[in-house]
């Protein structure tokens, strides 16, 4: 297969990525609304509160009881919404209800989440390097954890055959294919959620609340797409 053939099937892949993960919504509408629920719960506690009133309220509040007890339960969906789309073309492939679990290879599951414990540690310490140390670590850290990120997610899917030997060999493709698929897409929707809140500051009521509902739905999106590319990113062309 020559370069240019690679690049247009990787190229299509990404397309088909959006596209399925935006027909995720209509195929399986409870797994965004896990996402999309919690987030916008924690939008109402916050007009509640005057947080969209200015900038001042927005920084006086962000650290108000109220809203982060809604924090931990908002990420606890997103994470869910995001690992139940992946599963769910899992379980579509082999023609099983989207919320089986029976296919997970739980070894493969729980030997990558070690391996991302494992090299989360070194960052819990303080080694007084220079800034441009620090970021080399990070750096060196995360690239080393990929292939237990690529197994943790292979067994997710229903790959029970990898090992942490074959992830290190040969799971960087699909870990490059996985953060081309599902990288540009978190970036730039990131950034739109993250200018939706600052747009919102000092606008009239009706307008904050369109735009928090709007936002909360974007937050489901995010969780299709990057679910939905973390699937198709792993088994590539199958």
């Amino acid at each position: 297969m020559s370069f240019r053939q690679r690049l247009g099937g990787e190229g299509r892949a990404f397309l088909a990525s959006l596209c399925d993960g935006v027909m995720l919504w209509k195929l399986a509408p409870i797994i965004p609304a896990i996402a999309v629920l919690p987030e916008f719960a924690q939008h109402v506690v916050e007009i509640r509160l005057g947080m969209f009133a200015s900038h001042d309220a927005f920084a006086a509040f962000g650290s108000a009881p109220a809203r982060l007890s809604l924090g931990s339960l908002k990420v606890a969906g997103f994470v869910l919404a995001i690992l139940l789309a992946a599963r769910f073309w899992a379980n579509r492939a082999e023609s099983a209800r989207w919320w089986s679990l029976a296919g997970i290879g739980w070894k493969q599951v729980l030997l990558g989440f070690f391996v991302q414990v494992l090299f989360s540690i070194p960052g819990l310490f303080d080694f007084r390097l220079p800034p441009s140390g620090q970021l080399a670590l990070s750096v060196v850290l995360f690239l080393a954890s990929l292939p237990g990120l690529v197994l943790m997610i292979g067994g997710l899917l229903g790959d029970r055959t990898s090992g942490l030997k074959d992830a290190y060999r040969k799971g960087w493709g699909r870990a490059l294919r996985m953060a081309l698929i599902t990288g540009p897409v978190f970036a730039v929707l990131q950034q739109l959620h993250q200018w939706n809140h600052g747009f919102a500051l000092g606008k009239p009521a009706a307008a904050v609340w369109g735009l928090m509902i709007w936002d909360a739905l974007l937050v489901g999106l995010i969780a299709t797409l990057v679910g939905t590319g973390s699937h198709h990113g792993y088994r590539g062309g199958r």
